[in-house]
């Protein structure tokens, strides 16, 4: 490739200095050899090599002071000085790596050298913003470059190499040629595009009907008689058409379809009045059989807690039906519960004569009598009538009752429900990323927006839009909507409650209200911001003020302001031509077309990481090396090959606690090896690295044997119904027998038992399951099972109890006081009843119900039930006198049934035990230690696999992937072999994976920077001269700066910086910082991250974490991290919070916004000279004496 000749004629102008000046560097031979150093901690057997999970510990006491400080402190920027750094570069981790430092090699001279001298000549720093401006002259860095020139190429580029220059290392090569992401085969699905994707559709849709069906505006058309004319214009529209058919009207199909339809569709058969009560009965007959059919769709609709047992209870399917149902009802929702309201308040629509109060002079209206007194009504009693005649029936006392019926199932129970539901549906973030550390708050939000894009729930487009926390928004507006609608349909001088009051103030009062409110809705708007794009957020904004804008043209109205035309007219329409024009712009703008071409245009580079922050765990084995690189290669390959990878109808659907009280466990096991590694990365999000490598060690430990003996007996003897638990430490209170419904999760090793009365419990200690067993084999506890086996033996069977049921007969005095007093009793005998069982939970094997819960009902007659204590059943199943008694009664019955009980129960727990067998073979969960998180040689990974795997499959794979594990060990160790080697690919990796579909000349140099290819830049650092002349030859520099340029000056000055960071940390030939105007105190990088801590946000730990756990083509909106913030940050004296910091994101620009205040920026210790930036500790650019060595000499 071109830039491999760049590499070796870099004319770096000054040589590598000496040793006191030793670049932080290794070679690739040595770093390879430390990759296998890795040595076994003594609180695990060296058979088992356990998940390495480093931290970030170059802030470790920053962190934890951050961690510490209180809400209020957060909001402010807090300088550090009383508290020394922490050790630098150190590596923490379960597993750490043996006698090994980093650098590989290091002279001793360096560890004994002076502190780095600087230059104490006068200069003024240059603050970063101009030097990493566009167009900003160039940052001058010869010996970083001579540095970079010595630096040996990866073993795949040089002579002889077996891969090919053009083609994709294997097996990113089938990656590719799927079309589909890693995330995609982990998940087995595909993220639908936003043209047929429900949720974007279906939430987009709801909130426009909202937003136009709870506007003022449109209040006064939410009434009988607007509905019905809306219909008549459709009806009109269509029977225009007739007469141009001319002779053709004879024809009776054309009168069907043209002429009677739309005259039935209009309800043109009846007065104005019978029409609209007509439509109204229709309409709200409709929404009551809809929210029948919503209740019972959503009894057992929740997400995490409806899998009891191990088994999928949840239905198959899209579930269409729910969805359009539960749409259909957000839509009607305000309209009908307006009309509903409408009906209380017997608005004037609904009046059988007309409104007498318009023109009125006087009050009451003095109105001539409509006929004789006996025939008609009192001109002015036409309130909740429909009809004027005393002698025909008046239909409004039904529907007041309808009415009444929806607004307490629509109007109230709906939005109700609809929270629950909600509450119940919303996906759980798992609390770790897939290396197994803990996310911090913005990592789970961004995980929560990528969990929505893939969300098949029928309610997701309902929270598809909200942020983490408040998916229930939507439910919650419905109410604040409909107060709207209800106080302009209330306080309304053509009702029936306000008819007889003096109609001018009214209106005032009406006004005053409705800007109250919407003032209150914006003000909500502007504090709680709960839409997940900042865009809808601005969107809703917008509307809301148009909402508060038109309240206060109303009010002017109603007070009768003079130049009513002014406000009425060219104020009004100039609102809606703003907020309309921008809900428009909004809309356009968050566009995935028009956000990839805004990036474009802005020339943005996007990164998920604190790409330049010195606090980016580069450390060796850096993780987001290793995951970038090693687990990749190591996904893609089971994933994509044919005798491994997922079905492609299977669904990966995992058993999990809502709040993580036991791991995940996968449901319908296919026996594939991809399902089995797809749920070791699972467990491995939800549990963190210490739980897995604990239940790691557990499985290869000493303990080994006795606790595989513990699991056979829990597995054979003790799951499913019927377990007993009892915690005599520390008892729950909830619990009242102390039964329920057990099932084994086999790793980590949990037992769960969900009680009877509801609540969980957990064991995961040795201890604990050894006092399980033991409690389970108690005679006391064997006796009341039997009891309960045997009662289950009877459920659903008629059953011998004889009973006199005594009902007393008469009439109830008042002079009682409550004692009673009857004239006579009747006494019924009943011989026989049915006998069932209420459970709480649901699990169905075999025609039978083992699901927690046990409450006995006997049912004698159609309205007689009676609990078990009848039969003297007692809250601890002891055999009470009267229990044996009933089970004697019923001996042969329970003889006869008791056998298929009893089997139904061991093939439930023979099945779930060769389940958990068959997980193991195709893939153990040792499988994430030995393999996926230990990068080797090829030679050992595939022996050590070979002896720890069971399935051929995965045998066979391993055997014959030797190419792939040497390409990745190769690619691994290129990026590793130093500090600046790893930086450096981190970066060309990221910019990579979130540019190359906006930046075309990524793509169509793909096999430049694209790091599945062998000749990608990102496993060569290269001079900056080199670096320039490849993206001139690529397109994507100019000689001369121009504005459509991606790569700039001073994006490379940023580059070439940090890279020097990497290189000269500790030395004299680092860049020096001053924070703010201060020009005395001078401070490296990592200083400078030391005395600069902001809120959580932004804080140094914020996005330089564990790797990256997704390909996403684009970032997610999101705060800046710490060090986008600091060098993009002008230079003040002083702290500032930007208000508007915010406004690009509102926009739509820029995914990223500035949260907090402002830092005081940053200056770097370099000059201008001959045209282009220096460091200020040389004195020329030919590399010669610094200003202080020239002075001692």
């Amino acid at each position: 490739m071109a830039y491999n000749n760049l590499v070796n004629g870099s004319d770096a102008d000054t040589l590598l200095g000496s040793d006191d000046a030793h670049p932080r560097s290794s070679n690739a031979s040595k770093s390879k050899a430390s990759f296998n150093s890795r040595s076994d901690t003594q609180d695990y057997p060296s058979s088992y090599p356990l998940m390495t999970t480093p931290y970030d510990t170059s802030r470790t006491r920053t962190v934890d002071i951050a961690d510490q400080r209180s809400e209020k402190s957060r909001n402010s920027v807090t300088t550090l000085h009383s508290y020394t750094r922490a050790p630098k570069r150190k590596t923490r981790g379960f597993a750490p790596l043996e006698k090994h430092h980093y650098p590989p090699s290091m002279p001793s001279s360096w560890k004994a050298r002076a502190p780095p001298v600087h230059s104490t000549k006068p200069h003024t720093p240059i603050p970063a913003t101009v030097i990493f401006a566009r167009g900003a002259p160039r940052l001058h860095l010869p010996k970083l470059d001579a540095y970079i020139s010595t630096l040996e190429q990866p073993t795949f580029l040089q002579k002889g190499s077996r891969w090919e220059k053009d083609k994709m290392f294997p097996p990113m090569d089938k990656l590719a040629a799927s079309g589909r992401s890693i995330e995609d085969l982990e998940t087995n699905s595909n993220v639908p595009p936003p043209w047929r994707n429900r949720n974007i559709i279906l939430g987009s849709a709801v909130n426009t009907v909202l937003g136009v069906t709870g506007s003022s505006l449109l209040a006064a058309y939410y009434s009988l008689q607007g509905l019905a004319n809306t219909l008549q214009i459709f009806a009109l529209i269509l029977s225009t058409i007739v007469p141009l058919f001319g002779n053709d009207t004879s024809n009776q199909w054309h009168q069907l379809l043209l002429g009677t339809i739309p005259n039935v569709i209009a309800l043109n058969f009846a007065s104005s009045v019978i029409q609209s009560l007509i439509l109204l009965v229709i309409f709200l007959t409709l929404s009551s059989g809809l929210l029948f059919y919503f209740y019972r769709s959503t009894r057992n609709c929740d997400r995490y807690n409806r899998v009891e047992g191990l088994q999928q209870s949840a239905p198959e399917g899209k579930q269409w039906a729910l969805l359009v149902v539960t749409f259909i009802l957000t839509v009607l929702y305000l309209p009908l519960s307006t009309m509903a309201v409408h009906v209380l308040v017997w608005s004037d629509d609904l009046w059988v004569v007309a409104n007498p109060y318009k023109n009125a002079t006087v009050l009451p209206p003095e109105l001539p009598p409509l006929g004789p007194p006996s025939v008609y009504r009192d001109p002015l009693d036409f309130c909740w009538t429909t009809t004027m005649t005393k002698n025909e029936i008046n239909f409004a006392p039904v529907i007041l009752i309808l009415s009444v019926m929806v607004l307490l199932s629509l109007t109230i129970w709906f939005p109700i429900a609809l929270r629950n539901v909600v509450r119940q549906s919303v996906p759980k973030v798992d609390m770790y990323t897939g290396l197994g550390r803990r996310r911090n708050r913005a990592d789970l939000d961004g995980e929560y927006h990528r969990l929505l894009a893939r969300d098949q729930n029928p309610f997701s487009f309902l929270y598809s839009g909200y942020r983490r926390g408040w998916a229930t928004y939507q439910s919650t507006f419905l109410f604040a909507k409909l107060s709207t609608l209800v106080i302009i349909a209330i306080i309304d001088p053509d009702n029936c409650f306000f008819r007889s009051l003096p109609r001018n103030p009214i209106p005032i009062v009406r006004q005053v209200l409705l800007l109250v409110s919407t003032i209150g809705f914006f003000l909500s708007q502007c504090f709680f911001a709960p839409f997940l794009d900042p865009v809808n957020n601005a969107s809703e904004w917008t509307s809301r003020l148009n909402y508060v804008a038109t309240s206060i043209v109303a009010l002017l109205l109603a007070l009768n302001i003079p130049n009513q035309q002014i406000y009425n007219v060219y104020v009004l329409y100039s609102i809606y031509a703003v907020t309309y024009g921008l809900s428009f712009y909004f809309t356009v703008i968050n566009t995935s077309l028009i956000r990839r071409a805004v990036k474009r245009w802005t020339k943005r580079v996007d990164f998920s990481i604190d790409i330049f922050s010195p606090a980016l765990d580069l450390s060796f084995p850096s993780p987001h090396t290793k995951r970038r690189i090693w687990q990749e290669t190591i996904t893609t390959l089971l994933l994509t090959s044919p005798d491994c990878k997922i079905p492609a109808k299977q669904r990966m659907a995992y058993a999990q606690a809502r709040d993580s009280e036991f791991p995940p466990y996968l449901l319908n096991f296919a026996g594939t090896p991809g399902e089995r590694h797809a749920e070791n990365l699972k467990i491995l999000r939800e549990t963190g690295g210490f739980a897995y490598n604990r239940a790691a060690a557990l499985l290869s430990g000493p303990d080994r044997e006795w606790f595989k003996q513990l699991e056979a007996e829990i597995q054979t003897k003790f799951i499913g119904p019927d377990s007993f638990w009892r915690n005599d430490k520390n008892p729950d209170s909830r619990c009242t027998n102390h039964f329920g419904n057990a099932w084994w999760i086999p790793f980590p090793p949990t037992l769960v038992l969900r009680y009877d009365d509801g609540p969980y419990v957990v064991l995961q200690e040795l201890v604990d399951l050894q006092k399980y067993i033991a409690q389970n084999e108690s005679p006391h506890v064997c006796r009341r099972r039997q009891v309960r086996m045997s009662l289950r033996a009877l459920e659903g069977q008629t059953v011998r109890w004889p009973y006199d049921h005594v009902t007393p007969i008469g009439s109830h005095s008042p002079l009682s006081w409550g004692k009673g007093k009857y004239t006579a009793r009747s006494s019924v005998h009943y011989e026989t009843c049915k006998l069932n069982v209420i459970r709480r939970g649901h699990l169905e094997w075999d025609g039978f119900q083992f699901g927690s819960g046990f409450e006995v009902v006997l049912s004698y007659a159609k309205k007689l039930d009676l609990d078990g204590s009848v039969i003297g059943l007692t809250n601890d199943f002891d055999l009470t006198t009267p229990m044996a008694r009933f089970l004697g009664l019923n001996r042969k019955l329970i003889s006869s049934r008791l056998g298929d009980v009893e089997l139904a129960l061991s093939h439930y727990r023979q099945h779930h035990r060769q389940e958990c067998h068959s997980k193991i073979d195709a893939l153990t969960y040792r499988f994430m230690a030995h393999v996926f998180d230990n990068p080797q040689e090829p030679k050992g990974l595939t022996e050590s696999s070979i002896n720890s795997e069971r399935d051929p499959r995965v045998q066979t794979l391993m055997s014959g992937s030797e190419e792939v594990f040497s390409a990745a060990y190769a690619r691994f160790c290129a990026a590793s072999s130093s500090e600046t080697a790893t930086w450096w690919y981190i970066f060309w990796d990221d910019l990579w994976r979130r540019n190359h579909d906006t930046i075309s000349a990524l793509e169509l140099h793909a096999t430049d920077f694209n790091p599945s290819y062998p000749t990608s830049i990102a496993y060569t650092p290269l001079p900056r001269p080199a670096l320039e002349s490849l993206l001139i030859q690529r397109g994507l520099l100019s000689n001369k700066p121009h504005r459509i340029d991606f790569f700039h000056s001073g994006f490379l000055n940023k580059l070439y910086l940090r890279l020097n960071e990497t290189a000269f940390r500790d030395s004299n030939r680092a860049i020096m910082f001053h924070v703010g105007d201060n020009k005395y105190d001078e401070l490296d990088m990592e200083d400078v991250d030391m005395e600069t801590l902001v809120q959580p946000s932004t804080m140094g730990t914020l996005g330089t974490g564990g790797g990256t756990d997704h390909d996403d083509v684009s970032i997610r909106p999101r705060p800046t991290y710490k060090w986008e913030g600091l060098l993009s940050d002008p230079v003040h004296s002083t702290h500032r919070i930007k208000f508007l910091a915010k406004l690009g994101a509102w926009m739509g620009v820029t995914p990223l916004w500035r949260s907090g205040s402002l830092s005081q920026g940053l200056s770097v210790d370099v000059r201008l000279e001959n045209g282009r930036y220096v460091l200020t500790n040389n004195d020329s650019t030919l590399g010669g004496n610094s200003y202080m060595e020239s002075r001692k000499q």
